[in-house]
This record gives structure tokens, sequence and C-alpha cells, in this order.
């Protein structure tokens, strides 16, 4: 007896296969691309909507068709031999399981263990129970459905070929809208690179170069010897979205106009710094077009595209929504990056190296030769504060046997609802694991720097480390951010290029993140943005004065905002105003109907800002609240857009512990945490 007889014909056994994976793949591709197309923000014609449809089927059914191929060489010996009905059933079986499973796992993340890692134990078991419960019902619909694709007979299975053959052919019309951005030329050739390295919540007082002597920041502190460091720098929100809005805008925040950091809202049209360089004039008259740089943003957490803020950007990657590399002027790439398909393979990408650290470095080191523009968003030192090993066996006690080996947004909740209060172990343990994190994005600082040198333009790149906003550890009794203490405003700010900047060099003017825009224009000889309006006006000032010895200062206060307060400060005090009392008289007295006065802090003093002394220094007082309400009003009115609903930026939001916060426009609700800790 031959094998022929013994296990049944092979082409017919990889026939039911490849029937069932371009039916399986083009029908959950198409499942998938409408979800798709519900969560874009890419604008889809009805021509780019179908070509984007026919594309998911296409990409869909080719790995469902090459993997059932694959079970099928296995299996062939086993199942050979039954007839093609059931043969047929068995392989739509497997696809429906993988498919539905893929689609359990993803789609429930909202409401099963969503945070925990996917190693945990919890997860793990809810994997498993998703699994079972996709064979279940994937056993249920198999023969139903091998009976529907047998009935429709040629009918069904040429339609699915049509459509996956013209997904295919939309996919070989795409055509690289990037080709040639970032060529030097006449315009560009004397021009540095910038990078720009925004290190999410990183405290200024944790980094060597800044007067840490224990926690291990030497990359950073490189930078710091070979460039330009500011002492005194500030931010003008103390949570993320307003915070980067000021920094890639060069605007406060009621200008600028993202005030709020909540699901469905958006920074109104704004000229970013990316938009900029794509646009800008030189001072000697050579204007630059949208094609002499090339523009990428590398973002982890609450950062979206969705929140406006990578206005001008020419690709991003979004780490937290499983978004691989996305070029903005493709409708194809901007959808496909919902796919689900997509999504999977980005997050099996970054468990392999592929984050926002590594993705950035090989992007960097590919196009070293171009004149870029990259926005590298860290996040090691924003919470859960759950470093890897290597970096968490630099400063962790391993006899500590307390309930915080990793530190999340839960438990800071805990703590604020008075359900446990650390010890001073506990408190000494997150401080630890926080700063394992700093030498964590010190080190991927250091391998983009590497990764520069070794394409031999590190000297050719205005090379950037900033945060947009710090943390609080504990101190008066607060934890994470969006507090207007100093561990929250105060941020580091370090620069380096040595074709602009001079070396080893300190200045101790109080400077704000602001500024960062109006100086990179300026050492690149670029003029401003237009400034035609009060929106358009740029507030930040260049910080070359001070670098050049020029100039002392650049203005003589700091202004900040957050959901519960307006803060004016110099070097020496600081003004907390709660927003009902900064117009009207007998505001120093005041109180608003949540019990919120006026808070004055001798920063000299009192550099904790544990108290109070409006009440011993009210002259202080009354000429800050003066300039701080002359600021006040001379900003416009805020202007607030909504975008279409966000499911992926809720989610992460939550997961992360953020709700609707902003800056007080009209009069908050009582905090859920002491407001400042004053």
């Amino acid at each position: 007896m031959d094998a022929r007889s013994t296990t049944g014909s092979w082409p017919r056994t990889l026939g039911a296969a490849a029937r069932a994976g371009i039916s399986c793949g083009a029908a959950f591709g198409l499942a998938d691309g409408v979800t798709a197309a519900t969560l874009t923000p890419a604008h889809l014609s009805p021509a780019s909507l179908a070509g984007c449809l026919a594309a998911a089927a296409f990409e869909y059914a080719v790995l469902a068709t090459a993997g059932l191929l694959l079970v099928a060489l296995v299996l062939h010996p086993l199942v050979g031999r039954r007839e093609p009905r059931r043969l047929l059933a068995l392989f739509v079986g497997v696809g429906l399981a993988a498919g539905l499973f893929a689609e359990l796992y993803w789609w429930t993340r909202p409401y099963v263990f969503y945070g925990w890692k996917s190693t945990s134990a919890p997860r793990l078991l809810a994997t498993l129970g998703f699994l079972a419960v996709a064979v279940l019902l994937a056993r249920a619909l198999a023969r139903p459905a091998a009976a529907l694709v047998e009935r429709a007979g040629a009918k069904l299975l040429y339609a699915a070929v049509l459509l996956v053959a013209a997904g295919g052919a939309y996919l070989a019309a795409q055509r690289d809208p990037l080709a040639g951005h970032g060529v030097p030329n006449e315009r560009t050739r004397d021009l540095p690179n910038v990078v720009l390295v925004v290190v999410d919540a990183l405290r200024q007082d944790t980094l060597g170069c800044y007067g840490d002597e224990r926690v291990r920041s030497p990359h950073i502190d490189r930078l710091a010897r070979e460039g330009v460091l500011f002492e005194n720098a500030f931010v003008q929100a103390p949570f993320t979205w307003t915070s980067f809005g000021s920094l890639l805008t060069g605007k406060y925040p009621r200008r600028h106009g993202l005030v709020k950091m909540a699901p469905g809202t958006r920074m109104v049209e704004n000229v970013t710094l990316a938009a900029h360089l794509e646009n800008a004039r030189r001072r000697d008259g050579r204007q630059l077009t949208d094609s002499d740089f090339l523009s990428a943003s590398f973002h982890t957490g609450t950062l979206s595209s969705g929140s406006g803020l990578i206005q001008g950007f020419d690709l991003y990657y979004e780490q937290m929504a499983g978004h691989g590399l996305i070029v903005a002027e493709s409708a194809w790439s901007v959808f496909r990056a919902d796919l689900l398909l997509r999504v999977l393979a980005a997050k099996l990408a970054q468990k392999a190296g592929g984050d926002v650290a590594g993705t950035a470095r090989a992007w960097i080191a590919q196009h070293a030769e171009r004149r870029f523009f990259a926005m590298v968003h860290l996040y090691s030192t924003h919470t859960p504060y759950d470093p890897p090993r290597e970096f968490r066996e630099l400063y962790v006690d391993p006899a500590y046997r307390g309930p915080f080996q990793s530190f999340y947004s839960y438990h800071r909740e805990a703590i604020e609802r008075g359900d446990y209060a650390p010890t001073p172990a506990d408190v000494a343990q997150i401080t630890n694991l926080y700063h394992a994190g700093v030498t964590q994005a010190d080190a991927a600082i250091g391998a983009l720097v590497s990764a520069l040198e070794r394409a031999g333009t590190l000297d050719d790149t205005l090379f950037i480390v900033t945060s947009d906003h710090g943390e609080s550890l504990g101190e008066l009794g607060l934890w994470e951010h969006n507090h207007m203490t100093d561990t929250n405003l105060r941020v580091p700010l370090v620069l380096r290029w040595p074709r602009g900047l001079p070396a080893g060099t300190r200045v101790s003017a109080l400077v704000d993140q602001i500024d960062v825009l109006p100086t990179v224009c300026d050492l690149m000889a670029l003029e401003l943005p237009p400034q035609t309006d009060v929106y358009s006006r740029i507030d930040g000032a260049s910080l070359m004065p001070l670098v050049r010895g020029e100039s002392s200062a650049v203005r003589p206060y700091s202004f900040a905002e957050n959901a519960l307060f307006a803060s004016i400060h110099d070097l020496s005090w600081k003004l907390l105003v709660p927003f009902a009392l900064i117009d009207g008289d007998g505001w120093e007295r005041g109180e608003t109907s949540h019990g919120l006065g006026p808070v004055l802090l001798d920063l000299v003093n009192d550099p904790g800002e544990e108290r109070n002394v409006l009440g011993a220094n009210l002259d202080v007082a009354r000429r800050l609240h003066a300039a701080l309400r002359a600021w006040f009003k001379e900003l416009p009115e805020v202007r607030i857009e909504y975008s279409p609903r966000d499911l992926d930026a809720i989610q992460r939001m939550e997961a992360l512990g953020y709700t609707a916060g902003g800056i007080g426009i009209d009069e908050p609700q009582a905090p859920a945490r002491p407001p400042g800790g004053h």
C-alpha cells in the first residue's frame, strides 16, 4: 500500500488549507478594517477607504493562508484521509480559533487586568481562558462556516480572491511621500540635525550634572560638560499634554489651547517646532521647504497623535497605542496602524527591543546623513516605576520585603485614600525604583548619542535633553505629579552643539520651557513663526544672550498653572493663587468655596515649600499678584478643540492614573489630593 492511499492527497489537504486561509483571512481583514476605519484619524475618501479595506483583507489573507498551509504540512499525515468537507471544516476551525483568540485577547484589555504585565499570573490565566473560549466558539462555528464556503462554491472563493488581489494592487500602487525629504541642499547644508529628548517626569535634582552624587547619569552629565546646562529651568504646567504644548510651540498654555489632559480634547492648530522647520525663513532670506527636514516623533505614555501635539511631524511612533512607525501623509499608513494584525505585530516588536528608545535609535542611525528633527519621549521615570533588573539592582535594597516591588498609579491612589501609610522603608524603596528609571533613561540617551557618533554626525546635531515636568516622591505627602511644587515645576535643560554652543557653560538665570523653540530658531539662524494675532504670538525668548553673557535674564518671573492654582515665581519667592481669586480686591484674604486660599513661599529660607508666609510678607505677595494678574489679563480666551472619541486614549490615561485634569478655567471641584501640599 503506498503512502498516498494511507494519508490521502497532499494537493487536496493544501487546497483546503488555502481556501480556508483566504476565506478566514479576508473575513477577519474586512472586520478589522471596518473597526480601524472608525478609529483612524486619517481623512479617507470613499476610494481610499475601499483601497484600505481591500489591503487589510490582502494582508490578513496572506498571513492566514501561510499559517494554515504550515498547519496543513504538519497535520497532513493525520488528517489527509478525511473527506473534503471535514477537511475544510478543520482548517476553517483553526483559522477561526486563531482570529477569535486575537480579537478576544485584545479587545477585552480594558476590562481584564488592564495594566498588568502580560507575563503576570492573572494575565496568563486570563489568556488561557480566552484561548479556551476561542477554541469552543471555533468548534461551534467551523462546520456552518465551511458549509457556507461549500454552498457558495467558486463564487465566494473568486470574490475573496478578487478582493485580496485588489488589496495587493492597492499596496503595490503606494508610493513613499517622504522620498527625498531631508536630503541636504544649499538651504540646509550648514544647519544641524535636532534631537529633542523629553524624559517624562524627570526631576532635575536626580542628575549628577545637577548635583546628585548617588544617581548614575553619565551620558546626560557628558552632554552637560560638552554643552550648556540651565540650572533654573521651569515648565508652564506640571502635567504632560499641556507642558508638551508649550515646549513645542513656545507659547503659554492659554495661548496654544491644550489646557486639558482629557480624552476627546486636542491642541488646536498651532505652528510646532516640527512644522516650522519645514517652512521657516532663514535670516539671510532663504526659505526652507517641507522637504528640507524629515521630522519624526517617538513617544509613549499618553502622548498621541489624537492630542494634536504631533502637528507637523512627518512620521510618528506610538508605543503604548501599539502603533509602529506611521507616515502622517499616507492614508494607508495611518489606517493600518489600527489594524489588530499590525498592533499585535508592533507589540511583539517592542518585546524584542523595538520600543521607543530602540526604534528611535535605529531610525536616527538610518537617517543620520539627512537633515532631521527627532523628538524622543522616554518614560522610565513615569509610573509605573518598574525598571529592568540591570537598573533595579543598582539602587534597590535586596532586603526590602514591603509591598512596593514596583510602584503604580493605583498604589498612589491607595496612599491618598488613606488605605495605606508608607513607612520610611517604603518611601526609600519607591525612590530607589524611580532612581533606577533615571539611569535607564540615561542609558537610552547614551545609546542615541552612540548611534550618532558611529554615524559621524553627533557634532552636527543639536542635542537637547529636558522633561515635561518633575515628580513628587513623598515630599509634603505628595506622589507623582500635577503639583505646583518645585519638584514638579523645575526640570533639567541641557543643550549640546559644538558649532553653536560653548562647552561647559552653566546658566543660572530663570528660564522656561517656552524658550526652547526660540532658542533652536536662534541657533539655526531661523526667523520665528509668523506672529499675526494674539494666538500666534510666541511667548518664549531665545536663551542665547544668556549663554553668550550678553544678558542676565530673559524675564523676571516664571508662570505656571494646574487645575487649582496659577503661580508666579522668581528664584526667591513663589505665589500660588486660586483662579477665582486672581481678579478682584481682597484676594489675599480670600478663599474659594472649597477652602483654597493664596499661598506665598519663601524659596530661599524654605526650599522644601512647607510654610505659607503670606501674612508676614504682604508687600511681596501684592507685588507678585499684580504681575500675575497683568500676565493673566494679557492672555487670550482659551480655544479648546474636541477630537473624535479615542478609546485607546481613555484606556491609556486611566491605566496611568490620569483623570480629565487640566488648568483652571472654571473654579475646580474639591481636589482629590492636597493642592501642592500647602
